[in-house]
């Protein structure tokens, strides 16, 4: 093809026509629109062979201005009156989304075709104007014009249910059904609508199928969530010899996405890859989310860093696979790179990285995103606001989150729960509760099951049991809510804290028996606790009847047969651990300072800073003794000597944090530990006394709640 530069000002128009048409066939729209430029001003004047081309390539580009110098053109030049001109002058105005020119066009053509019908009916299912079209569809029956099957195709696209029942009839009645384009478009219909039964039948009927019709039902399939006929539909794909393309993969990958088979997701990025669509920008961004949801890390990472231009989803599908799967740390490093890039982070992209920060505890990185937050103007978004709130609360800072829930103007259910949880897992159960009945009264939001379980849980942390209770009734008799795992736990431990242990055992045996071996370990902590030997006892064989029983519940019975001097069963049930092979999750705490996060596990030696620490531990021991303190010697499982007992007490993991952030911030700095297990009673009591003894702020969030240790008080007020 010459370009404009190299074209003579002699060729003659059927020439300059062809030109214009093979661009355009070939998809060169901005080649066409030069070639029409150099026509005009080589002074060869158009036919109707010219502009229909052209006034095409405007259409795809978007391009009105240009179209409608183009539409001067054919006015100047005598063609208003030609069918095939003004229908592609209908079809331009509707692409560029100017519907009121394309009537304008339509309703002062002297003659019309069946094409300019189509045309435009088509141009106001474009414009979602279905009645519309109707009227249209009407109009030219009563002209005696019959539909054809590229009528219809329009009209099924932007369709209801009843209204595409009917047109499917009339096609049927017309023999126009069993055309491909149409059978195609009829399935895409009921698909969109949620009938894939209906979309699958007249697949079963279709003499002739298109790669269209295969991946129209697979998309509904997916749609669905009927991921085993998606893979049923692929293998029978297979079995035909269908040419495979990349829609065909996306289809298969978001069936992987949902099952979360990382076995299936490698089978089928193995056929990806010997297809060669690997490369495909939708593909490749949705196998980085297939692999993430997954649990495959790793491969979800070769990929991203395969991928050349990342978009934000490949960037968000990331960070919040890191998330989801216990590595928020990376998912904060990925976002900061992110950052660096000229990929702009979505609403999804913080609020993911926010649930991360919320994981680490760290409230500087939470802080330093809520900065880019107020930067880049989405403060006001509904889904990073309750992400800051869950952010800010587990992170320690109640306030901060309040803060934020109060500026939030048109609160959701979300807002509410999230607030309302905060306050729960920082033991504020009045507060907690008064929010939830201001969510009642005042703005009338219904609360969920979810909204529940954090109710529930401000009873359980600060020891409200007729609250409790009043609302685990009320979730079921006022808004019919079965009460799930979640709730029957909350329940359980709620009793059992309170010492209301018969209450306790009474609400397990009316409970559903599929839910009764998840709730045996609170309530044989709260025996442990209550120091009831026989309901104990009862619990700890109730636990070892369970086949799939957790590592922790036989430290639990160890923990409970220690308590009561059953130091015989204490030693069986621990060695029970080693026969079975279980491994039990050794204790951690970790601190930051200055940016840097240090964890220590007990009687940690590893750290650079080990004697400097240990120094300031062996100060802190000798005034924790002058200020009253006495270890709590009965709780080390192990049977060592007092001594021995006293000393591994010392070097729990959290006090090792506590030393190394004492040696590294200045005098009244508040310290936040974060622990992956409960603390101790021995550990909380020491706490107490170290808050005072040092006039610090000690945050400490265990895998329970928070507390918040000040003058050697603690906010749970001794309720954990």
């Amino acid at each position: 093809m010459q370009r404009c530069g190299q074209l003579k000002l002699t060729r003659p128009l059927y020439q300059w026509n062809l030109m214009l048409r093979s661009s355009t066939e070939d998809g060169f729209f901005t080649e066409t629109l030069k070639i029409y430029s150099s026509m005009a001003k080589s002074g060869v004047h158009g036919s109707n062979f010219t502009f229909p081309p052209v006034l095409k390539s405007c259409a795809k580009l978007c391009f009105i201005r240009e179209g409608e110098m183009v539409h001067s053109s054919v006015l100047r030049m005598g063609f208003q009156a030609d069918v095939f001109v003004q229908t592609a002058l209908i079809d331009m105005y509707s692409k560029c989304s100017d519907l009121v020119s394309s009537h304008k066009v339509f309703d002062e053509m002297p003659v019309r075709s069946l094409v300019s019908w189509n045309s435009m009916i088509s141009a106001c299912c474009r414009h979602s104007r279905v009645n519309e079209s109707f009227g249209l569809l009407k109009q030219m029956q009563f002209l005696g014009f019959e539909p054809s099957s590229a009528t219809f195709v329009s009209i099924v696209s932007c369709c209801s249910l009843g209204q595409g029942l009917s047109i499917h009839s009339y096609a049927i009645k017309l023999g126009l059904h069993s055309e491909l384009p149409l059978s195609n478009s009829l399935m895409s219909m009921y698909v969109h609508l949620g009938q894939v039964k209906d979309a699958r039948s007249i697949f079963n009927l279709m003499c002739e199928r298109s790669i269209i019709s295969w991946t129209t039902i697979l998309g509904g399939y997916v749609t669905v969530g009927d991921v085993a006929q998606v893979f049923d539909m692929f293998n029978q794909m297979r079995q035909v010899s269908v040419s495979l393309d990349h829609i065909v993969f996306l289809n298969l990958v978001s069936g992987c996405v949902q099952l979360r088979n990382l076995l299936l997701a490698s089978s089928v990025y193995c056929v990806i890859l010997k297809s060669g669509c690997d490369c495909e920008d939708p593909i490749d961004n949705l196998l980085v989310t297939m692999f993430s949801k997954c649990g495959d890390l790793v491969s979800a990472r070769k990929i991203f860093d395969m991928v050349h231009e990342k978009n934000v989803l490949v960037w968000t599908s990331l960070i919040s696979g890191y998330t989801h799967f216990g590595k928020p740390h990376e998912a904060v490093e990925l976002f900061k790179k992110l950052l660096g890039t000229t990929v702009r982070p979505n609403e999804i992209t913080v609020a993911t990285v926010l649930s991360a920060c919320a994981d680490i505890g760290s409230l500087s990185m939470g802080e330093e995103i809520e900065e880019y937050i107020l930067r880049s103007g989405l403060q006001s978004d509904l889904r990073i606001q309750t992400s800051l709130i869950h952010m800010f609360c587990k992170c320690g800072s109640i306030k901060r989150a309040k803060e934020v829930f109060e500026r939030v103007s048109e609160k959701d259910l979300a807002v509410w729960s999230s607030m309302i949880n905060g306050y729960a897992i920082h033991g504020m159960g009045e507060e907690a509760l008064s929010l939830f009945h201001k969510m009642q009264l005042e703005e009338e939001i219904k609360p969920d099951a979810m909204m529940y379980t954090s109710v529930l849980l401000a009873c359980n942390h600060s020891g409200l049991v007729e609250d409790g209770l009043q609302h685990f009734e009320s979730m079921q008799r006022e808004f019919g809510i079965e009460p799930s795992i979640e709730h029957y736990l909350c329940m359980v431990d709620l009793l059992g804290r309170a010492g209301c242990l018969d209450l306790a055992m009474k609400t397990i045996q009316e409970m559903p028996a599929e839910v009764q071996p998840r709730v045996w370990a609170p309530f044989l902590s709260a025996c442990r606790t209550h120091k009831n030997m026989e309901l104990g006892e009862f619990a700890a064989q109730k636990l070892l009847d369970m086949k799939s029983a957790s590592t922790g519940s036989y430290v639990l019975m160890s923990n409970f047969y220690t308590s009561v001097g059953k130091w015989k069963e204490a030693a069986v049930t621990r060695r029970l651990i080693n026969e079975l092979g279980l491994v039990k999750e050794p204790g951690w705490s970790q601190i930051e300072v200055n940016g840097s996060f240090h964890v220590f596990i007990a009687g940690d030696r590893s750290h650079h800073r080990s004697v400097d620490i240990y120094a300031k531990l062996e100060e802190l021991n000798i005034k924790l003794m002058e200020a009253g303190y006495i270890a709590e010697t009965d709780l080390v499982v192990q049977d060592l000597e007092k001594e021995e007992k006293v000393e591994a007490l010392k070097v729990h993991s959290e006090r090792l944090a506590i030393a190394f952030g004492l040696i590294n911030t200045e005098a009244g700095a508040t310290l936040t530990i974060i622990k992956n297990l409960r603390t101790c009673d021995d550990c909380h009591t020491a706490l107490k006394f170290i808050s005072k003894i040092t006039c610090r702020h000690l945050i400490v969030r265990d895998g329970q709640r928070f507390h918040h240790f000040e003058s050697g008080l603690c906010s749970c007020k001794d309720y954990w």
